[in-house]
């Protein structure tokens, strides 16, 4: 028997019949402790519709606006919260993993609803988790599927690491490497469920499909889906946590922490960058850098600008002290390119685009530079936007536009989401001449 929606609503937070109540009751106004039985959840999750307050009580703790409670009707409107729910509801061993992973693997041009799927007490939650699994990680999966040909577990390697160099500059665009990347993922997320290897190789195929997962999500983001990115980075938290890898858990719980910096709330990003601090005590220089660049943006979301600064002092030593003590480190172009945006984003939030676009500077070079002879980095589109914004608050409306259609040539055409995202930022000036021609040069050029 199919599970009522908002039965699995509950359980992603975590909560008992009873807790959901007066989570309910709380929302309402009342006095959750004055909620001593759970047969109203009960009753709406056999069948019963709710009254219409105490549905908006629960559309306001899973962010569904009130207007989509009153056009889709119960339980319709709770299939915008849920499309995530099965993911985190997996339990966090081994099996549960595999199981995260393949939600992840889905069909060619599915897309999820457009919000974050983890926030609030869900998002505690699995930080809370992923951390207790990192302190005890459970026993590594063994397959007992289809045997692997030998060199399978090598050659899955072998191509992440083309992978990866690529996602810091390639000649393919960024809609390729992604379609190539979800391929990757797909054929180890397989290989996971269904192949047969010992618990060694059960390991090695984790660590792989977390970086599957990560390579997704560093391309949903240069394709400007913040939204996808989020739930590839979950399932690499995940499978990294599981196979005890601190490090990667760190890495991807800041970089899990710019979406609720771009897209929700900054506060969730402070709980994520003190997770990853406790995931990996002793960072590396390159992930001090890659912590204190985001807390940056973070303290500057929140206009505390003298924190913001300090963070981003504290980002720039670690990076020289990576050059210093470790001259041969490598920092790849992927990381450089994001530290890269992050500082410009930050001097942006802090109202000082002149500062946001010496951060740019490498992506304002008009080509003619001999060094822009390599391939352009699949960010570029993404970083351009960042530009457009500084040159905007500077007032320089045709340096804009002139930048808005150096990403669509760079790319070809934008991804809608991205295509998108350049519409509303030139929205509030199309009273200039040259925007309206460029707002539908941009509804022309995207996939």
């Amino acid at each position: 028997m199919a599970q009522h929606p908002l039965t699995l609503l509950r359980r992603s937070l975590g909560f008992s019949q009873l807790r959901y109540a007066q989570r309910v009751a709380e929302e309402q106004g009342f006095d959750p402790r004055t909620v001593k039985a759970h047969y109203k959840v009960l009753r709406w999750e056999s069948g019963t519709t709710p009254e219409l307050d105490s549905q908006f009580a629960i559309a306001r703790i899973h962010r569904i606006p009130e207007e989509e409670v009153l056009q889709r009707g119960w339980p319709n409107w709770l299939l915008l919260a849920t499309g995530d729910a099965p993911l985190l509801d997996q339990p966090w061993t081994s099996q549960g993993t595999l199981g995260s992973l393949r939600s992840t693997v889905r069909p060619p041009g599915w897309h999820p609803p457009a919000y974050l799927a983890v926030t609030g007490a869900a998002l505690d939650s699995q930080i809370r988790k992923a951390l207790a699994t990192l302190a005890s990680p459970p026993s590594p999966p063994a397959g007992e599927g289809f045997p692997l040909p030998p060199g399978t577990v090598a050659g899955v390697e072998r191509r992440i690491a083309d992978l990866e160099l690529q996602a810091g500059g390639s000649p393919l665009t960024p809609m390729t490497l992604y379609h190539a990347a979800c391929q990757e993922h797909r054929t180890t997320t397989a290989y996971l469920t269904s192949g047969q290897y010992d618990r060694r190789n059960g390991t090695r195929l984790l660590l792989l499909a977390a970086r599957t997962a990560r390579l997704c999500a560093w391309f949903s983001m240069c394709l400007g889906d913040e939204h996808m990115t989020e739930r590839y980075l979950h399932a690499a938290i995940r499978a990294s946590a599981t196979a005890g890898e601190r490090q990667a858990v760190a890495m991807y719980m800041a970089h899990l922490a710019f979406r609720h910096l771009k897209v929700g709330d900054p506060r969730e990003a402070f709980s994520l960058l003190r997770a990853a601090r406790a995931a990996e005590p002793n960072a590396t220089p390159i992930l001090a850098a890659t912590l204190h660049a985001h807390a940056a943006l973070a303290y500057a979301r929140v206009g505390d600008s003298k924190a913001s600064t300090q963070a981003t002092d504290r980002a720039t030593r670690a990076i020289a002290t990576a050059m210093t003590d470790m001259p041969d480190a490598h920092i790849d172009s992927a990381l450089k390119e994001t530290l890269g945006l992050l500082g410009g984003l930050t001097w942006l939030h802090l109202e000082q685009p002149s500062k946001a676009l010496t951060h740019f500077a490498p992506l304002l070079d008009d080509g003619s530079s001999p060094h822009l002879s390599a391939p352009p980095p699949p960010l570029i589109a993404r970083g351009l936007l960042g530009v457009v914004m500084a040159q905007l608050a500077l007032g320089e409306l045709d340096a804009a536009t002139h930048t808005a259609h150096r990403a669509v040539a760079a790319l070809g055409d934008l991804p809608t989401s991205l295509a998108r995202q350049y519409r509303q930022t030139f929205a509030p000036h199309r009273n200039h001449s040259a925007v309206p021609e460029l707002l539908g040069f941009l509804a022309e050029h995207h996939q």
